[in-house]
């Protein structure tokens, strides 16, 4: 693919202007992904804003298929709880580019909600996974912009893996542009997040923290959730700066209260309390 150089650097502040113009608009970060494509071109993108307490916030997106529509209703319904960038928010995760890879845990492909959350296994996937519909072989890169409430803008940037994915130069190419993409997206977010509903009902993130709650330690808890979004022993030792032999002994220990002997069954047991909360979340006919 074509790699962006000084000659190119006119049409690509050309484009950026544009974004800051209308940036105050709803075409904004359309505007922006526009600006970014003459950067770095990809074929296809989206964009979430995370929050802490409830689903993520639709921004954009760029597909043409109805099926990836859908991917992308479920995605922000549900399937986000597994999403790399959206659990290195949750832990910390600042402003920057990064391939997607860089972000995840070290036992993600382990995890066992993959089973229970309405994707598909592919080997051939960046992820290991895929939301069915999503569009297949795309090699991501993340554009993250921190927001000054607290929450997380994703710019997912995706081209076809087959044809080179994104090297190091691309990469360091989009990271000069990362202050003016930021500035413009948080300008523009200042004035479209007073649009937004906020939504009912308890998020995911709430749910994966409620786990257990009327049974297991704090300290438990935290263990449980981990190992829920697919961290190993030496992950969560890492994590939670403590041993792995105190790691196991939680491990054990929660086991034990929540009546499970093994990772699926956990798995199992979280299922069936975000389903029971959900449940007497639903309005009375």
């Amino acid at each position: 693919m074509h790699r962006f150089s000084l000659e190119d650097l006119p049409d690509a502040m050309a484009e950026f202007a544009r974004a800051l113009e209308c940036c105050e608009r709803p075409e904004a970060p359309y505007a922006l992904l526009k600006a970014m494509n003459r950067v770095v071109p990809f074929q296809i993108a989206m964009s979430v804003v995370y929050r802490r307490d409830a689903n993520p916030i639709y921004v954009c997106d760029t597909f043409q298929e109805g099926q990836a529509k859908r991917a992308l209703q479920r995605y922000i319904a549900s399937t986000y709880v597994l999403n790399p960038v959206y659990n290195a928010y949750l832990g910390g995760l600042k402003s920057g580019i990064f391939r997607i890879t860089e972000l995840m845990p070290d036992a993600y492909f382990d995890s066992g909600v993959y089973k229970n959350l309405e994707i598909h296994m592919h080997d051939d996937e960046e992820l290991g996974y895929r939301t069915p519909g999503w569009p297949a072989g795309m090699e991501e890169l993340i554009v993250a912009i921190e927001t000054p409430e607290g929450a997380l803008a994703e710019f997912s940037l995706s081209r076809l893996a087959r044809n080179g994915g994104y090297s190091e130069a691309c990469i360091e190419d989009m990271r000069r542009m990362e202050p003016l993409i930021g500035a413009i997206f948080r300008r523009y977010w200042a004035h479209a997040r007073r649009g937004h509903i906020e939504e009912k009902g308890a998020s995911l993130n709430q749910l994966f923290g409620e786990f257990g709650k009327e049974t297991l330690s704090p300290r438990e808890r935290e263990v449980a959730q981990l190992i829920l979004k697919g961290h190993s022993s030496e992950s969560i030792s890492g994590n939670l700066a403590i041993s792995i032999a105190t790691v196991k002994t939680h491990r054990q220990n929660l086991y034990a209260k929540l009546g499970v002997s093994t990772q699926q069954e956990l798995f199992s047991a979280f299922l069936h309390s975000m389903h029971k909360r959900q449940a007497a979340e639903q309005p009375s006919r």
